[in-house]
């Protein structure tokens, strides 16, 4: 009889349980009819809606699928496919930039080639350049996502705020919603490493990027640094928000995870998250919440607002996987449009290879940058190694705990771009 088995480890080991019918980990299975899937939680939501589906029409395929924090998930899953314990699909990053990166994992023969899959034909350029290595195609997103402060609209209609389109706006917005109401306009969860790179992400659009498009490519002749850029203004700009009071006291204190309470149960205004964020709000937010991702506006010229936009959600096929033909089967499926639109959904972004369904309301803005070409690529796509976004973190906490300036930090990040693949 099939059975299915989703666990959120990092939930199930903080609680010390242990899931009925989960003794066998996603990692390695003898069953031939087996499917075994891991990825980081964010994705959970999604992979809830649509692995029902892939079951009603596999039903002989047993299906496992663990899920686990970003922290734990990138060091992890990059262990166990060098020492061969990995399971058949894994959650991995397109292009460049983190340890579970394509472009890291690829070298090492860790993923397989999914170049004869049709749909990966179909992804747009922007999708294509950060899926393929040498013209072969190794991990299929499924989803392009955005990052941008997501509002909980509920309670900024409440007491009478608008989103904020200038940098200007903002800054009134942090001091009004202190003055007002004495909560913080905006969550930081600074005690999550990942989490503190978002608002750099999002600054660096307009600031960077928009006036210098080629700066990712210059970079990589070795023409640009990081700390000779604007890069310097964004962080400049991240501290004057912390400076006029715009996040929650602390923020080196707070995690991810009490940010996405926050915005759900309204204690904050919003939080710069990537669009994944959405599902996780809203599975703790009172039914009828309207929530919205808006672009963070980085001056006073709303013309000049750049959101990043980028391929997400992606997934490969362990190259030594124990059930490659299903692990096919399931890469297959989940291209399918019906299948990604629902993954989508699920998860809060648009689908890597756009259709005619329904989008989530709350990510309009982000789907009007996309249909005007103003979107930029996250930043650590085009990074040619993981140690510069483990960098990045460091600078930011440096600068948020006053221990290092922000020249400092990307000092730092220049000597990890610098030592190459």
């Amino acid at each position: 009889m099939r059975t299915s088995r989703i666990l959120a480890l990092g939930a199930v080991a903080a609680l010390g349980i242990t899931a009925v019918g989960c003794s066998n980990d996603a990692s390695t299975s003898d069953d031939k009819n087996a499917l075994t899937i891991s990825g980081v939680s964010n994705e959970k939501a999604a992979l809830d809606a649509v692995i029902p589906m892939f079951e009603e029409e596999y039903p002989d395929i047993d299906v496992t699928v663990e899920t686990s924090a970003l922290d734990q998930y990138q060091p992890t899953i990059r262990t166990q496919l060098s020492s061969g314990t990995a399971p058949d699909v894994v959650g991995v990053w397109p292009g460049n930039g983190n340890p579970a990166a394509m472009e890291v994992l690829v070298p090492g023969g860790f993923l397989a080639d999914l170049s004869d899959i049709e749909r990966t034909q179909e992804f747009p350029e922007g999708v294509a350049s950060v899926s393929q290595v040498d013209g072969a195609t190794y991990v299929a997103p499924l989803s392009f996502a955005g990052i941008g402060p997501i509002y909980n609209m509920t309670a900024m209609e409440e007491a009478g705020f608008e989103i904020p389109h200038t940098w200007s706006d903002l800054i009134d917005f942090c001091h009004e919603a202190r003055d007002q109401t004495g909560h913080a306009a905006f969550g930081l969860g600074a005690g999550t490493n990942w989490n503190t790179q978002l608002l750099t992400y999002a600054l660096t659009p307009e600031v960077v990027y928009g006036p210098d498009p080629d700066f990712a490519a210059e970079m990589a002749a070795g023409n640009r640094t990081f700390a000779d850029s604007g890069w310097v203004d964004a962080l400049d700009m991240y501290q004057e928000m912390v400076d006029e009071g715009c996040f929650v006291d602390d923020p080196l204190g707070v995690s991810y995870e009490a940010t996405v309470t926050a915005i759900a149960q309204g204690d904050v205004f919003g939080a710069t998250l990537v669009t994944s964020g959405l599902a996780a709000i809203r599975a703790e937010a009172p039914e009828g919440t309207e929530l919205t991702m808006a672009a963070l506006p980085a001056s006073d010229d709303e013309s000049k607002t750049l959101m990043p936009g980028a391929a997400g959600s992606a997934w490969a096929i362990n190259a030594e996987a124990d059930h490659p033909e299903n692990a096919e089967l399931f890469i297959e499926f989940l291209l399918r449009a019906d299948v990604m639109q629902a993954y989508a959904d699920a998860n809060g972004s648009l689908p890597s290879i756009p259709g005619d369904g329904d989008i989530d309301p709350a990510l309009e803005v982000l789907k009007q940058y996309q249909a005007e070409d103003k979107t930029v690529p996250w930043m650590d796509q085009n990074w040619p190694n993981a140690r510069v976004q483990a960098a990045h973190f460091e600078a930011v906490q440096n600068m948020l705990s006053g221990v290092a300036t922000a020249e400092e930090g990307l000092a730092a990040m220049d000597d990890a771009y610098a030592q190459g693949e």
